[in-house]
């Protein structure tokens, strides 16, 4: 990665070096071009005034090139050398590209390679109007060493390969900090996955920047803490329900082999097979509440507006008989035409284990048990309030009554109570996927009150 990107920066400022050095050269050469045509032009105008004074020609002439740092050369219409300011050509006639151009009276200049040196060569014709008739009598030949322009630019040449150099220098350096900063976090990203697929949940990795790559590390370490927090439960969850498959199977085996080993009597067998069967109805209850558990993650919702009160009434006479069977008191209040968006069964579910709960744990030391239930329209949300006199929630646990477990009142209270804890889970999850919200006030040994409120 750092080659392609030392790869990329080295072209991009090999392509930015050659064309910032020709743009310099050409504005050079632009500039030294219109300096030369306007030093031409003088010399035409001064040779046209002073034909007839050669020597102050020749004189001006020389004066010019000096000026012009240039040699000039003067020639007649027959392409012959007339006035040199150096005296070398003189007589001779010359006949190229540029003279030729500037005797048909037009200005023209160009670069030449003469003996491994760069020279900018320009004429312009010498026009002398008569009678209002414009006859060119000559050219004036401008020729201009490159030397000092090339030199110029070998010096900036020079110049931008050590100012290049230190960019370039300083480049690789930042893109090596740059790349370190980049790979660090996904070494770190990629040592943590790898911890977590070895099973290391709840790998941390230390947070070192707040850009988009902490946001990544903290929400690796979210998922890490929660995987390790579910691997945490799925342990507790397999022990707990190991130790309650655990104790109807021992039964069923210690049964069997008391009956393999006896001659017993038909009635002792009979009474055996009937313990047996009784452990096997509680494993197949604990089955059917693992695929209940199951079943919870997974349901999907049939919202629609529905009277609640009439969904009270209705699972209130459902439970009635378990009620009285077990002498508990249900008093119902309502308001009536209280309409809420809802799924019909789950609602009459989340209500069922609400008062399956309260009559469950009702307190045997109380002459007289009850479970009252209300329904209240306030403003702009009902609320729905079971209370029991029951056994009550010591406070320790009340926070923790509605995860899933086993025996939520477990220890606190030792009588002879079937279930295995998901009927609150199921409560807390309906109310949940509706949006509403659950309250719970409760005393030990006095009873609970549960309060749910439904928005309008």
């Amino acid at each position: 990665m750092l080659i392609i990107y030392s790869l990329i920066i080295l072209l991009a400022f090999s392509v930015f070096s050659v064309i910032m050095l020709n743009n310099y050269k050409n504005t050079q050469v632009r500039n030294t071009e219109i300096r030369l045509f306007q030093t031409a032009n003088v010399v035409a105008e001064t040779y046209k005034g002073n034909r007839e004074q050669m020597i102050f020609t020749r004189m001006m002439v020389r004066n010019y090139a000096m000026q012009a740092n240039a040699r000039i050369l003067i020639i007649d219409s027959q392409g012959e050398v007339l006035i040199d300011n150096f005296n070398d050509y003189i007589g001779t006639k010359i006949d190229n590209e540029e003279i030729r151009s500037s005797l048909k009276g037009n200005s023209s200049s160009n670069l030449y390679k003469l003996e491994n040196k760069e020279v900018l060569q320009l004429s312009v014709p010498i026009i002398l109007n008569e009678s209002g008739t414009d006859k060119i009598i000559g050219a004036v030949l401008l020729s201009y060493d490159m030397k000092k322009i090339n030199d110029s630019v070998s010096e900036l040449r020079k110049d931008v390969i050590k100012v290049g150099s230190l960019g370039l220098l300083l480049s690789l350096l930042l893109t090596i900090l740059a790349t370190h900063n980049l790979t660090k976090p996904l070494k770190d990203l990629t040592v943590g996955v790898d911890k977590i697929s070895k099973g290391e949940l709840g790998y941390v990795i230390e947070r070192k920047t707040r850009d988009e790559f902490g946001r990544l590390v903290d929400t690796f370490n979210r998922m890490s803490s929660t995987l390790s927090k579910i691997e945490k439960n799925r342990k507790n969850y397999i022990n707990t329900i190991s130790h309650e498959l655990k104790t109807p199977l021992t039964s069923i085996k210690v049964l069997i082999e008391s009956l393999s080993i006896g001659d017993w009597h038909i009635d002792k067998y009979k009474e055996y097979l009937q313990d047996i069967y009784g452990e096997a109805e509680r494993m197949e209850r604990l089955v059917n509440f693992l695929m209940e558990s199951i079943k919870l993650e997974e349901r999907v919702f049939n919202i629609k507006e529905e009277d609640i009160s009439q969904i009270l009434e209705d699972t209130i006479k459902l439970i009635l008989p378990y009620a009285n069977q077990n002498k508990v008191h249900v008093k119902y209040t309502a308001d009536k035409n209280i309409i809420v968006k809802c799924d019909r069964d789950r609602v009459k579910e989340m209500v069922f284990n609400l008062l399956d709960n309260a009559i469950k744990y009702r307190d045997p030391n109380k002459e007289r048990s009850f479970v009252n239930i209300s329904l209240k329209k306030e403003n702009n949300r009902a609320l729905l309030t079971v209370e029991d006199n029951g056994i009550g929630i010591d406070e320790a646990n009340i926070k923790n009554i509605f995860n899933r477990g086993f025996r939520v009142l477990e220890g606190q209270f030792h009588g002879n109570i079937e279930g295995y804890g998901i009927g609150l889970t199921v409560v807390k999850k309906i109310v949940d996927q509706h949006g509403w919200s659950i309250y719970v006030k409760s005393t030990l040994n006095k009873g609970s009150i549960f309060k749910v409120e439904i928005p309008l």
